[in-house]
């Protein structure tokens, strides 16, 4: 009978401690970020975003443990919409502010690549350098055809400012567009251009980066998070304010493009900005000060040092 009763006791200590193991792990998964998946193995755009969430994460220990996580599937950016509402298969992306996105998900609207990805430069097919080397003035710019995906921001802006813009559906096919000679530029943020052409080199070696002109565009990138999960977006608010008061932003930041801006050379090239009527300023300040973002004129040898 003793014997029975220490093997129910031990039957019970095992299910106690299964039932232990079972709920924390529930409660760490609860606190894992999903994120969007790269739309392939060549795109590297989100990997500041991903580094950057795992930062907001460890300086926001009070709201638990967990980790970031990309989703199982890549998307397209309508389907993206779609499952950020549901808040099922992705919790969070970093994108540029659209009115359908701003109605439907929880924002938090800090720049968190501080305007950097509004100085465009432009990849060029090497057979076309020339004519992009000729440009001195904007409209001498508005002359060539230039390339976006169907579904982005910016080519609502590049078209009002009378641009010829060629759409592709496909991220890495724009660059096969590009190589031949569908379009005759493709303008790319600072910090995406350099590593986009270490990628597509191999199979695109007749791509290349003008290093005469410069297109400034007003962007900002904040993160989008679903409505389902407003801790996250607590969250995430709470930990880039934290990081950008005591200095480890800035840190992270430059960290991450110090490299691009130098190569760039920005002070040799001509500078052209265009309006984007999508933006708005007073948004973009509304939890940061002026000081906080970037420009043309900023003293990046400094900043870099």
């Amino acid at each position: 009978m003793l014997y029975y009763m220490d093997i129910l006791i031990m039957i019970f200590i095992i299910r106690f401690i299964i039932i232990l193991i079972v709920s924390f792990s529930n409660l760490v998964c609860a606190n894992n970020i999903l994120i969007n998946k790269p739309l392939s193995t060549l795109d590297t755009r989100y990997q500041y975003t991903y580094d950057l969430l795992s930062l907001i994460m460890s300086v926001t220990p009070e709201f638990g443990n967990g980790r970031v996580e990309q989703s199982v599937s890549n998307m397209t950016r309508s389907r993206t919409l779609l499952e950020l509402i549901s808040g099922e298969y992705i919790q969070v992306m970093a994108e540029a502010p659209q009115p359908e996105w701003d109605e439907k998900l929880i924002v938090v609207p800090i720049p968190i690549r501080k305007g950097i990805q509004g100085f465009r430069l432009f990849m060029v097919n090497e057979q076309n350098s020339k004519l992009i080397n000729n440009v001195n003035t904007l409209e001498d710019l508005l002359t060539l055809s230039t390339g976006s995906g169907k579904n982005w921001s910016t080519k609502r802006v590049l078209e009002k400012a009378g641009f010829d813009v060629v759409t592709g559906s496909n991220y890495n096919g724009l660059f096969g567009m590009l190589s031949k000679n569908r379009f005759s530029t493709f303008a790319r943020g600072i910090n995406e251009v350099y590593g986009e052409l270490d990628t597509q080199k191999s199979t695109h070696p007749n791509l290349m980066i003008d290093d005469n002109v410069l297109l400034y565009i007003p962007l900002a990138t904040y993160f989008y998070i679903t409505p389902k999960k407003p801790l996250i977006a607590e969250r995430i608010k709470v930990g880039l304010l934290r990081l950008i008061e005591n200095g480890e932003f800035n840190e992270f930041f430059y960290k991450n493009h110090c490299e691009s801006i130098m190569k760039a050379q920005i002070s040799k090239r001509k500078i052209f900005s265009i309006p984007n009527e999508f933006i708005s300023k007073e948004r973009m300040l509304s939890l940061v000060n002026q000081g906080f973002l970037v420009n043309t004129d900023s003293n990046f040898n400094q900043l870099c040092q």
